[in-house]
This record gives C-alpha cells, structure tokens and sequence, in this order.
C-alpha cells in the first residue's frame, strides 16, 4: 500500500461524516442501538461491535487500521496509556510459577505492576541492564 494513501485515506469513510477531511473525535462512552436485538447480538460481538468506547471507538478503529497497515500487520491494538499497553502485554504472557526479569529504574507504572500485581505466584527480579 502507498504511504500516503494509507495516511490520507485508509479507513476513512469520508461518506459516513459528511465528506469532512478529518475524521471525528467520536467521544461518545455507550452507544445506540436500534432495537433490543442488535443490541444483543453487539454484546455478544462487543470486541468488534460499538457497544462501550474502550472497546471499540470508531475514530480509535481508524488510527488502529492505519497502524497496522504502516507496520505490516494483521490488526493493531490502541491503548489509553503506555502502563495499559505494558499490562496488556504482560498479563498476557506471563503466567503462575514464570520468573519475571525487570530493568532496576523501569517506568512508574511499569515497576508497579512488577511489584504489585505479579507477585502473586509468579517469581519477580529486577536487574541493573548496564551489567548485561
């Protein structure tokens, strides 16, 4: 795909915002739906559905394709913070009995979570990086 058509264009359904050249910042939390049965069969399928924002936002849907084409990727993910995308990340792969290696100074959040949360019935070491 072409840089700039993925920058200018990709994702963007210009039609469904009036034709304006910049998406919308859709703020909205919770979304309509039309009847009660849309509105279950989107529950069910909330993870691709605009049923809550921090699910699923369409101007965040835009930014998330246009990633993921720059990177070469399948699908990419946004997330409200760099702590959330380190949790996700970590959380996601890290399981009971696993030994986590941390930098010594980490980022706030980060050592927080290295701490806190992963303490329980997982092992925890922090290293100063400059001796590796």
């Amino acid at each position: 795909m072409d840089l700039s058509w993925i920058i200018n264009h990709l994702g963007e359904e210009r039609e469904r915002y009036f034709d304006a050249v910049i998406p919308p910042i859709v703020q909205s939390a919770i979304f309509a739906h039309p009847d009660i049965a849309t509105m279950r069969a989107r529950l069910a399928d909330e993870f691709n559905a605009h049923v809550y924002t921090r699910g699923q936002n369409p101007t965040v849907e835009i930014v998330a394709k246009k990633v993921a084409a720059l990177e070469g990727a399948e699908r990419a993910l946004m997330f409200g913070s760099g702590a959330a995308a380190i949790a996700a990340g970590v959380l996601a792969n890290v399981r009971a009995g696993d030994e986590v290696i941390c930098v010594e100074k980490p980022y706030f959040w980060t050592g927080q979570l290295v701490r806190k949360l992963l303490r329980v019935g997982r092992q925890t070491r922090r290293t100063d990086i400059r001796a590796a």
